[in-house]
């Protein structure tokens, strides 16, 4: 589990170049932090390096583009839903 609660699948076997610190807090549950980025702090001593499953799978299935077609464009973002009030008039 990382530091926002979601799931971060890593290989079975701790790697130096990996960019995952995992440890087991105190409640004896896997937990990991990113190495990479701004202000990530080095792994401590209680840490091993990982890396994460998606960058070494091998079946991991990459979409190729196929020919002939138009590069995709990118998805818009959703918009919030309009909140519609009605307005009384006072009198």
């Amino acid at each position: 589990m990382t530091e926002h609660g979601r799931r971060m699948p890593v290989d079975a076997e701790p790697h130096p170049d990996g960019n995952q610190a995992v440890y087991r807090d105190g409640t004896g549950r896997w937990r990991s932090r990113s190495l990479s980025g701004r202000d990530a702090r080095p792994p401590e001593h209680l840490e091993s390096t990982y890396k994460p499953h998606v960058a070494a799978c091998p079946r991991r299935v990459v979409q190729q583009a196929i020919p002939g077609l138009p590069a995709p464009r990118p998805r818009p973002r959703r918009r919030a839903p309009v909140r519609r009030y009605t307005t009384w008039k006072t009198r």
